[in-house]
């Protein structure tokens, strides 16, 4: 597991591998097995000094939707059809799961935000309606802090030319020539950074290796379409 501080607030990457926990996937995902699940989540929970029936999930739908946890939010509530969570609650845990695609953490004075971000939410812009949410609640985004979790790189990111045309239409730069397996390559990190860019947030911290081929334990969806779900979590810090 990876400790990331994201400006005033605690950040985690959680991986497919836990101290002393059989299975380390964190997501009701196939298979599923509710005493492991119920496990990894309290093994990362006492790693992070959170309480994991805290935590506010996503029922992520690789879309654009922004979730908010509110005062008048349930502890612990999973919020549904969205890719992002944006929260000014002091303490409250946001998290993020992936196998590929981009887990971010966005951290400001006063409210941070998780968000899930393949190419799909690339194309949709997840991140700057994410940070259009942050500036609503007074954040200046020339303030923000953003960590980028592990994920899938272009080394390994191959896709067909319909989803190249679309990623390059919003970032160029982020897609390569079709290389030896004859398929163009998206650099998912490298449209985050462009639309990040585009909006004046400072250059991301990213964190870890590429999921599919990078050293150490990660689930890759790509690599395994069975693979389990590793976590991003965000915490502010109260005032």
């Amino acid at each position: 597991m990876l400790r990331v501080d994201v400006g005033p607030a605690s950040g985690w990457f959680t991986g497919a591998t836990l101290p002393g926990v059989a299975d380390a996937n964190l997501a009701h995902h196939r298979p599923h097995v509710p005493t492991q699940l119920a496990a990894a989540r309290a093994a990362v929970g006492a790693a992070t000094g959170t309480d994991h029936r805290a935590w506010h999930l996503m029922r992520q739908v690789h879309g654009a939707e922004v979730g908010v946890v509110d005062a008048d939010t349930p502890i612990g509530a999973e919020l549904r059809g969205v890719d992002a969570l944006v929260t000014s609650e002091p303490d409250r845990v946001l998290v993020v799961l992936t196998a590929d695609c981009l887990p971010v953490l966005i951290a400001g004075r006063a409210a941070i935000a998780v968000v899930h971000a393949g190419w799909r939410g690339v194309v949709a812009d997840v991140a700057g309606r994410t940070i259009g949410e942050l500036i609503a609640r007074g954040e200046d985004p020339g303030s923000l802090a953003v960590a980028v979790g592990p994920a899938i790189g272009g080394c390994c990111y191959e896709v067909g030319p319909e989803v190249a045309d679309r990623v390059a239409d919003v970032a160029p730069g982020a897609v390569t020539a079709p290389t030896s397996d004859g398929r163009p390559h998206v650099d998912l990190v490298a449209a985050l950074r462009r639309r990040l860019h585009d909006l004046g947030v400072p250059e991301p911290t990213s964190v870890g290796p590429c999921t599919r081929c990078g050293p150490g334990a990660w689930f890759s969806h790509r690599r395994d379409p069975a693979a389990g779900r590793q976590a991003g979590l965000l915490r502010m810090s109260p005032p």
